[in-house]
This record gives structure tokens, sequence and C-alpha cells, in this order.
């Protein structure tokens, strides 16, 4: 067969292309030796797999090695209820660890909880002290600020009763501001930090007028007005660092008074018009009194004529159902009638010996007494007439008390304006030539 020249040569450097080509692949795909061993390994794909060097991936290991039906403890979805500040209890399981455990806890996280019964979604939640279970803020209408910060007790809406109910923190003073008052540090505070306190002092004197208005009076103080009153001595802070007033503006006793000198050196003071109203309080006590101690003349009357009927009761002369209305008594609630019976001889008489006796003077026991049964004239009178009385004596007390008050007012702008022109200085010198 007829060749070409060099034909034979060409096939033998394409066979030889081809054989580096098959042996690139080969090294492609087997495992690599790092090292030494990679120039003294052969190039032909050993039949057994070579170890590797490698280290073994955990994860995949960890994959590997859990079997079906192994439970796996998982990492909670939302931190604990032991993580926050008002964290007092945490969801309670088996205290050994173990598969019971983990599957047991899965379980928890997916409920069911709250008011509508659902799994911990990774919302904001809150324990109730009483029952223990776990709240949804959402479905009971709490802001989570408002729960980790003013909350001191929770009591779900179930256990919820007239004696139970959720606890709150007293709120700072600042508006708006959502924590809790610092009432329990050793300087008790109405706010929870001495910022807001500063605000809130910053706040409340803009809020005062500038400058006082010339048209009209205004008893409303202005800024610089109210910084005066609280840098005087007029106030001071108390233990509970409160501010308060140390005294009364001109009620300074040390300062020559007029009390000790008695009601001469106050009528000096007085005008017409304040004398006449003390001499018209005066004048109406004086009444009520003396009417007063009518009044209790006429009690005494009434005791002496019940002790009258139950003698002649003792006596024989008639039974229980008898009336015995003493006729003396028809002066009773009538003043100036009961005024003049006092008055009298018999009145005289009667009060002096205590005792009430026949009117005409005679030793009958039972003359000038009402002998009907069953009289509906003088229905009741042991009871009603006393009790008539008693209430006369109340409502005059009460108007004595406020006839009093009237007075003591007037007394007490009397010295105040007294005071307060020593105060000012305010003093008219006149000079005779």
């Amino acid at each position: 067969m007829d060749q070409r020249p060099g034909s034979s040569h060409g096939d033998r450097l394409r066979s030889e292309s081809a054989d580096r080509a098959v042996k690139s692949e080969h090294a492609v795909s087997s495992p690599q030796i790092a090292g030494p061993d990679l120039a003294s390994a052969s190039f032909k794909p050993s039949p057994t797999p070579l170890p590797s060097t490698e280290a073994p991936d955990s994860t995949a290991m960890a994959v590997a090695s859990k079997k079906k039906g192994t439970g796996v403890k998982k990492v909670p979805k939302r931190p604990g209820p032991g993580n926050s500040k008002r964290k007092k209890k945490t969801k309670t399981g088996s205290a050994a660890p173990g598969v019971d455990d983990a599957s047991g806890e899965e379980e928890s996280d997916n409920g069911p909880y709250c008011l509508c019964r659902g799994p911990d979604d990774h919302r904001w939640m809150i324990c109730c002290e009483k029952c223990e279970d776990w709240f949804h803020g959402e479905c009971i209408n709490m802001n989570k600020e408002i729960g980790e910060n003013l909350i001191e007790k929770f009591i779900c809406p179930n256990c919820t009763t007239a004696d139970l109910a959720t606890i709150y923190k007293k709120t700072c003073a600042l508006r708006a501001c959502r924590k809790a008052a610092r009432l329990a540090q050793s300087q008790p505070s109405v706010f929870c930090s001495n910022e807001h306190g500063q605000i809130w002092w910053e706040r409340m004197i803009s809020r005062l007028p500038k400058g006082r208005a010339k048209s009209g009076l205004n008893d409303q103080l202005a800024q610089d007005e109210f910084m005066a009153l609280l840098s005087s001595d007029i106030g001071s802070r108390d233990e509970d660092g409160t501010w308060k007033l140390v005294k009364t503006p001109f009620s300074d006793d040390s300062t020559n008074g007029i009390e000790a000198e008695g009601d001469d050196a106050l009528s000096k003071l007085l005008s017409d018009e304040e004398q006449k109203v003390l001499d018209e309080a005066a004048k109406a006590r004086f009444e009520l009194a003396e009417e007063t101690l009518l009044c209790h003349k006429m009690f005494t009357l009434i005791e002496l004529a019940q002790e009258r009927r139950r003698a002649a009761i003792t006596d024989g002369r008639f039974g229980d159902d008898i009336c015995g209305y003493d006729s003396r008594l028809d002066a009773v609630s009538a003043r100036d009638v009961f005024s003049a019976f006092i008055k009298s001889p018999e009145g005289e008489e009667v009060f002096k010996n205590s005792k009430l006796d026949d009117p005409l003077g005679e030793d009958d026991m039972v003359r000038g007494m009402c002998e009907r049964k069953r009289c509906k004239t003088h229905s009741g009178w042991q009871k009603m007439l006393p009790l008539g009385v008693k209430h006369h004596i109340r409502e005059m007390a009460g108007q004595a008390a406020e006839v009093e008050e009237e007075e003591q007012i007037v007394r007490k702008a009397v010295v105040e304006r007294w005071k307060r022109r020593q105060a000012e200085s305010n003093w008219v010198e006149s000079l005779e030539e």
C-alpha cells in the first residue's frame, strides 16, 4: 500500500496529543494530593479511593448523625421573661435535660397562650401573677412601654376581681412621659429623672406672663414675681423636699402687734362700717345665747311634767294609758310666752324648787293634767316636746357659730391691714405749724 512520505510521523504526533488530553482529564477528575506526593503520584486513576486529609465539617456531621424522630432543642424565638426588667416569671419545664424536655419546650412555644389562645409569635407578652399565663399586649390593649415601665403587678382580665387587680406604678409628673417616678429611692421624687424635673419647672414658669398687665388688676403672678417668691425667706423645703410657706405673709407675731393690747387697740383701727358689723354680731350672739338659755329651761319644765305624771301613776290616781299632759307645757316652744312664765311668781317657784305642783297651790296631784285616754291632741308629747327643744338648740348653736365666724373674719382683716402697713412703712405724718 502506497503511503505518503511523512504521514506516519504526523499520525504519531496526533496520537501523542490525544494521550496528553486524556491524562489531563484524569488529573482534573481525580483527588488531588497536596505536598511532595503530587510529583510522585501516578496519573492513572487508582481503583481504591485515597483517604482525605481535610477536617470534617461539624454541621455536616451533625446532620448526618441526626436520627429520625429525635428532638432537637431549639433556640428560643424571643428573649425569655428573665431578660427584661420586669420579667419575674419564666416558662417552666422539667429540670432534667433530655429529649422529652426539648419536645415539651417546642410545644410550649406553640402555645396556647393569651386570650386568643395563640402561639408565641414574637409579639410582646406579659405574665399574669395569678394564673401565670402569658398574654399578648395587643390582645389586652396594653402598650409595651407601659407594660415594661409602669406595671408593678399584672393581673389578667380572667383573674381580675373586685379585690384583685393590676397594680400600676406612679407615673412621672412630666406629661407624656411613660416612666415610673423615683418614689422608692433615698431621695424620693415625682419625676423619673432630674432632667424631667428641670423640664417641668421650665414649662411651668414659661406659662406665666412675663410682665404684669398695666390695665386692670390681676392676681396671677408674673415670672419675675414667682422667682422672687421662691428665693425669698417666706418659703422653704421640708424634709420631704416639698416647697411650702414658712409663715403666712403679714403674720409675724414678733412685730409689736395689737393682740397684747386687747380690744381697745383694735377698736382704734376699725372703720365705722367694721365697727357696725362687729356690734351687730355681738348683739346677735347675745340674743342667741339668751334664747338657748330659755330652751334649756323649757327642757327642764318638760322633765318636771313627766315626773308629776309618773308620781300620779305610782299613787294610783290614773293608769299608764292616761295622757297626763300639763297645761303649763303650752308655753314650751313659744319664746315670749315662756319668758313671761319664768318671770312670774309661779314660774320662779317652779324653777326654784325644781318641782311642778298644783297650779292653784293646793295639794291636788292631777289638777291641770289631761286625764283622757288615747288623747289625740297631746299624742306623744313625752317624746315630741323634748326632741323639738333639742333641735331648736342645735339650730341656734349653728347660727351663733356663723355669726362668730363673720366676726373673726372682720377682726383678722383689720389686723392684717395694720401689719401690712407696718411692713410697707405706709404712713402719713402730719406736721403742725
